[in-house]
């Protein structure tokens, strides 16, 4: 008896084996609890986000983790906005800036920003061909999408800055010492880090001729020949109201348009290229010497709180301008909703990280009173 219980507690070979199956059938099961199928870690795009947004030098893992959680669902993203009164945005944060020579590595930029351009397509895209010896800038954060480039259009130089902004506040037009009429004149590469831009553009050089409308804060400061130019008024909401020649007959009339809509700023150049997504520039106009090869440059609006500057010109080997029919001819091309001249020449320029992106006539920069920019909105302590 004593030898059969020892038997008993001896293990039989099939019992070995049968133990380590129970123990992996165990970990197979376990493993298929615990990790998603091919399908839904497909769908988890924002850490694979995550960790190209590393890679590209550009420190936007809280960006990422916040907009994953944003687009679930579970908690939102805060939303902020420039207080009123304000002279500048709020500081950007050097580290959300990057620069590449490949346009095809950013890919994971437009991904990453999808949350905040809300179903909008970009005109720029990782396939785009930028001019040789060039390179794309960009900047994002929680609360503004922007990237600028050169491209070769029809042997034109086209320098573009797309910004998609969260808040109606993020776009904005600065007068020297946020007064009207105020001196000193600056150029818009100087004015760009007095006012924290992201992008920074010249405005319509206010200071450099005495008609059309100026309106500031939503105050119309000057109202002279009206019948001149074309308007463009900004209201509180982002969006760009193109107004004809002729529209105003009385300061008071235009102050009540003003009120009436909103509006919190305007710009004095034209013509209006495009409205309501058809071209429409006129056959000749006061300004810009349209008929002639100048330097150009426009604010286009593509969508809500979405817009693309552009200044076209020659450079290197493209030795020439466009007429304002070329301009608005591959404006038309865009898809843009709205498009809207403002002073080229050497008034006209796009800055970004401190940086004047485009070529000027002559190598010099005009200085003026004014730019339009586009600015950050997280407060400075939450930018750090």
């Amino acid at each position: 008896m004593h030898e059969e219980f020892e038997n008993n507690l001896t293990p039989k070979p099939g019992r070995w084996l049968l133990i380590p199956a129970v123990l992996l059938l165990v970990v197979l099961i376990g493993g298929l609890l615990r990790f998603p199928s091919p399908s839904r870690e497909a769908a988890a795009a924002p850490r694979s986000e995550m960790i190209q947004i590393a890679q590209s030098g550009c420190k936007l893992v809280r960006t990422s983790i916040d907009a994953a959680l944003d687009y679930a669902g579970s908690i939102p993203i805060p939303h902020y906005a420039i207080p009123a009164g304000s002279l500048s945005g709020e500081e950007p944060d050097p580290d959300c800036y990057g620069t590449t020579t490949d346009p095809g590595s950013l890919q994971w930029l437009l991904e990453d920003a999808q949350w905040l351009l809300d179903g909008q397509d970009t005109l720029f895209l990782p396939d785009i061909a930028i001019m040789e010896g060039t390179e794309v800038t960009y900047y994002l954060d929680r609360t503004i999408f922007a990237v600028s480039w050169k491209q070769v259009i029809d042997n034109f130089i086209y320098t573009f800055a797309e910004v998609k902004v969260r808040d109606p506040s993020q776009f904005r037009r600065y007068l020297v010492n946020g007064e009207f009429n105020s001196r000193p004149l600056y150029t818009t590469a100087r004015m760009a880090p007095m006012v924290n831009a992201v992008v920074a553009s010249s405005g319509d050089y206010y200071r450099g001729r005495k008609h059309g409308i100026v309106v500031y804060e939503g105050t119309v400061y000057r109202f002279h020949a009206p019948e001149v130019m074309d308007i463009c008024f900004v209201d509180e909401q982002g969006n760009l109201i193109l107004k004809p020649r002729g529209s105003f007959t009385t300061k008071e009339e235009a102050q009540q348009f003003v009120d009436d809509n909103a509006v919190s700023f305007s710009l004095s150049f034209g013509p209006v290229l495009i409205d309501d997504g058809k071209r429409c520039e006129p056959p000749s106009y006061t300004l810009g010497e349209g008929n002639d090869h100048y330097a150009r440059a426009a604010l286009c609006q593509m969508g809500p709180l979405h817009y693309v500057v552009v200044v076209a010109n020659s450079e290197g080997r493209n030795g020439y301008s466009p007429t304002i029919h070329d301009f608005a001819a591959t404006l038309d091309t865009f898809g843009c909703q709205k498009a809207y001249t403002l002073d080229g020449g050497n008034t006209g320029a796009i800055v970004m990280n401190g940086k004047l992106i485009n070529n000027q006539p002559f190598d010099y920069e005009r200085a003026q009173g004014d730019i339009i920019y586009f600015c950050t909105a997280i407060p400075d302590q939450n930018n750090k």
